[in-house]
Order: C-alpha cells, then structure tokens, then sequence
C-alpha cells in the first residue's frame, strides 16, 4: 500500500498536548497580554486547552486554532497561535515531508515580555520555548518534528504581520516525516 498520511490529522493536536504536558511559559505568553506574563500562575492542563478553538463556537474566546483562518474578528488585541499545516512535499510512495507554520500574533502593545529580568521580543521567547520543547519530539508519522531546512527549505522563522492595526509577529515552520503502509487509527 502507498503512503495514506493516516497520522496527519492527529499531528497539531499532538503537538499542542505535548506543549501542555511539557512547557509552561509558552502557556504564560500566550495566555496573558502583560509585559509581566511569565510572572502569572501556571496554568491547568484544562485551563490550557480550553485556549484551542475546536468547536463551533466564537473564536474570540479562543487564544489557538488548527487553521489559518480566523473568521470572526477578533477586535481586541491579545496573543493568539495559529497551527496549521503549511506544505507537504512527497519524498516517495511512503514518506512526505510535512511542514506546520505556527504563526504567533499579538497587539503591538504586548510585544515585550519581561524574561530573567530583562525585557525580551515576546514572539522570540515563543519561538525559543517551542523549540527547546518541540524540537525532536515524536509527534506522529515517522521520525520527529525538526527545524532542519535539510528536511525541507521552508524549515525557517519570519516576521509577520497579522493585520495594519491590532496583530504582529512572527511565524515559525518546523518539518516531519509522514509515512505509513495504510490506515492507522487513533492517535
């Protein structure tokens, strides 16, 4: 049987489970707009993943959705994580490379964080706790997510802006391998 992708849809939610099992200041940055953040309690794990947007519901109560696209306006700044699947690029009949762009937006008067007593770019600091957290970790498919340009050249970090007036920041692409000889089921 040729590559069916069967592990695809479990994967963004696998990588956020994992960040609330494993990395609480990622919860902090996304979860609080104050420059003080990281000085706010941590977070349960329920009180982290009632952040994901995964019903019909409004998504301005939401801080993390699976898409790219957020349809109802949000109109009040605060930071937002966006996760979704950016590129596949077969490699053969079993194997593809999967890129995930995690776009990671805020308003302008939320972009610095007070991090070991300095003030530190808040999209930096998610970038660096992602990565340090992410970065090798089984996510589902074959082989571990990466940011590895060797993997795909889309493996990068860019600066982005949400829109003229509310949102700014930065999207991160990591890659990993999906691959399987059929159906799989569950995560």
């Amino acid at each position: 049987m040729f590559n069916s992708l069967s592990f695809l849809p479990y994967i963004p939610y696998n990588i956020i489970k994992y960040l609330a099992l494993n990395e609480e200041d990622f919860w902090k940055l996304i979860k609080y707009n104050s420059y003080d953040a990281l000085s706010k309690p941590n977070l349960t794990f329920n009180e982290k993943m009632a952040l994901v947007w995964a019903k019909d519901d409004r998504q301005e109560n939401y801080n993390i959705f699976f898409t790219n696209l957020v349809e109802d306006a949000i109109t009040q700044s605060k930071p937002i994580m966006k996760l979704y699947k950016f590129y596949i690029d077969t490699e053969n009949i079993y194997l593809a490379n999967v890129v995930y762009q995690m776009d990671f937006l805020y308003g302008g008067n939320m972009a610095m964080v007070e991090y070991n007593g300095v003030p530190v770019p808040r999209d930096d600091l998610l970038i660096q706790r992602v990565l340090e957290t992410l970065n090798g970790f089984y996510v589902g498919g074959v082989g571990k997510i990466q940011f590895n340009t060797q993997m795909s050249r889309y493996s990068s970090v860019k600066t982005v802006i949400g829109n003229d007036k509310t949102f700014t920041g930065a999207s991160l692409y990591l890659v990993v391998q999906v691959g399987d000889t059929g159906v799989q089921n569950g995560c």
